[in-house]
């Protein structure tokens, strides 16, 4: 147990109100529901008794993730990995204060000091009194750290100069009542393990391939949310996704990577099994190409990113910054770890070219027959999502947002996807789409990236084919990319390198090329875009909160899908790491 602070208090409760003057009587037949709301209604008499505060709770929230999870990974025809698990995972949000100002927002806002009952894991059966304990005790926890975040929070902006944007710390909703029914559909343990194993023996055909590795991970069973101000909700969130990796190494010890990931939210619309196998061969068949090719040299010239690339791009330089995170409270002088946006301040700027706009709908369920990932029917806070026209003309004119309001926007547009810093919910992208009114075939724009070459005098240009995003390399390398980026100029957010990069000749030869990695390249750079393609693709992947969106980190899960076409820039910069290489093994591979 954590040391007893020198300011002790007590929570006192009194009896509890009736449930059904909150939600009426829908879901009394759900035991989980039930216990959430008793509790919940019985801290609305929350108190603290001695220690001279008088705060009283003005928002209470319960979140439960009722979860099914399965995963299994193999390596070269080989499982090395098999788990199946369950569990109740609980997020409770108190807030002490008012919508104006609360406990929220500061540097160590959720930080509660004092002695406490740790809260342990719910538990799976449906017992309405242990459900309705481990809400008490995390409720307890909640409020204690609520209660010293706002004293922190106050001394903190009594030492500091008043600002002049004054904002409130969190938007009313209207209360939302939802309650889906649940199915709970077998989970397929052989049959999974089965194909995953399958595809990972894909990669023993390729010597050139010197690890590898496939993973499958199902997670599926209902969310629950309920809280004060009535919203009582209750929704299917199932997620299943596979992703891949697979390494080697070129004749100078240069590490060579290929990664793939799919995803989806039911099995029907999983991909078919042909296609996955279709996916692993071109990963092999690029490693061993990779493996062959030359390193590329330092480029400042035309570059020209198919639609697959574009999209991974735009995921990056637009999907990271279309949300606008508000800088918490610190003490004067103290540091804080804070990542802004880079679209902060540019509202009513030009940040596309004028015939190119930006919108993200969530409510869309297709396009052009192929499901969308980035669908969902409540956000984190339990607002239903919006259709938010981000980008018109060219001109950024609006952001993502949660119920922390920000400049401009008072209210949430249901894009709470993923816990935030400070006690807040941080804001992303559900479906993408970037359109351009103005449109080339993707042959032409090859012609005319020629021609840009030829105009310029340069030997080549450069197309992108495909982007390491999600990021397949490990945290060290991740590192060493941010700070490259860091010291050019470029993104605050390091921009995955290219996979499949190639020199574009006068007479349209391609020549693949390995190593290089993007220079001063940021969210200004989409200024520069000359065209865009006729032809346009569906890019999906499975946003973790993690840098690049690395592929194996955990946390939260926000599935999205960016719609995007081909782009091409005047002009970008590449360059080749001077980092040291790695020897090879002395001895080859068993398979080669």
């Amino acid at each position: 147990m954590p040391p007893v602070s020198r300011r002790h208090f007590l929570i006192a409760l009194g009896a509890a109100a009736p449930a059904a003057r909150l939600w009426g009587q829908e879901g009394n037949d759900d035991v989980v529901l039930r216990a959430m709301r008793d509790e919940l209604e019985r801290s609305r008499q929350l108190r603290v008794v001695g220690g001279g505060s008088d705060e009283v709770p003005y928002f209470i929230s319960y979140t439960l993730s009722d979860t099914d999870s399965f995963t299994v990974s193999a390596a070269f025809g080989a499982v090395n990995g098999v788990t199946r698990n369950r569990y109740r995972f609980p997020v409770i949000e108190v807030r002490v204060g008012s919508y104006d100002f609360d406990n929220t927002g500061h540097i160590f806002s959720g930080l509660y000091t004092g002695s406490r009952y740790d809260v342990e894991a719910l538990p799976l059966d449906d017992n309405y009194l242990s459900l309705r304990e481990g809400f008490w005790l995390g409720t307890d926890h909640a409020y204690k750290a609520a209660v010293e975040s706002i004293a922190r929070k106050r001394a903190a902006l009594n030492n500091a100069t008043a600002s002049s944007d004054k904002l409130s710390d969190f938007s009313k909703a209207d209360a939302v009542t939802s309650l889906g029914k649940i199915a709970s559909p077998k989970i397929d343990e052989a049959g999974w393990t089965a194909r995953v194993t399958k595809l990972s023996g894909i990669f023993s055909a390729y010597p050139e391939v010197l690890a590898s590795g496939v993973e499958f991970h199902l997670n599926q069973g209902p969310t629950y949310l309920v809280n004060t101000e009535g919203t009582a909700v209750r929704y299917p969130d199932d997620v299943m996704w596979c992703y891949a990796k697979a390494e080697g190494q070129a004749a100078d010890g240069m590490v060579i990577r290929e990664g793939f990931s799919a995803q989806a939210l039911t099995a029907a619309q999983f991909p078919p099994e042909a296609e996955l196998q279709k996916a692993m061969t071109a990963m092999g068949e690029h490693v061993k190409a990779l493996s062959r090719a030359p390193a590329g040299e330092s480029f400042t010239g035309p570059v020209l990113f198919e639609p697959q690339a574009a999209a991974q791009l735009l995921a990056q330089l637009l999907g990271d910054n279309l949300r606008l995170p508000r800088k918490p409270v610190a003490e004067p002088g103290r540091n804080v770890n804070f990542l802004p946006s880079e679209f902060e301040g540019r509202v009513g700027g030009r940040v596309l070219p004028d015939w190119m706009d930006a919108i993200d709908d969530p409510t869309q369920t297709a396009w052009q027959g192929k499901p969308l990932v980035g669908f969902y029917a409540f956000d984190f806070e339990g607002v239903k999502p919006q259709p938010v026209s981000l980008i018109e003309k060219g001109v950024l004119r609006r952001f993502l947002t949660t119920r922390q309001p920000i400049k401009n926007s008072p209210a949430s547009n249901g894009h709470a996807r993923l816990p935030g810093g400070f006690g807040t919910r941080m804001a992303a992208i559900g479906n993408l789409f970037v359109k351009a009114a103005q449109t080339t075939p993707l042959a032409d724009l090859k012609t005319r990236l020629i021609q840009l070459c030829k105009d310029r005098d340069k030997p080549y240009g450069m197309l992108v084919r495909k982007l390491d995003f999600p990021f397949s390399a490990d945290n060290g390398e991740l590192q060493a990319l941010s700070s490259a980026s860091t010291q050019s100029g470029g993104s605050v957010r390091p921009v995955s390198p290219p996979i499949l990069i190639y020199r574009v000749y006068a007479d349209g030869r391609e020549e693949l090329v390995r190593g290089l990695r993007f220079r001063g390249v940021s969210s200004r750079s989409l200024r520069d875009i000359l065209a865009a393609s006729t032809e346009t693709t569906l890019f999906d992947y499975v946003n973790n909160g993690a840098p690049l969106a690395r592929l194996g980190a955990g946390g939260f899960l926000a599935p999205a899908a960016v719609i995007a076409p081909g782009l091409l820039f005047e002009e970008m910069e590449l360059e080749r790491p001077q980092d040291q290489l790695q020897k090879p093994a002395i001895v080859p591979p068993p398979n080669s």
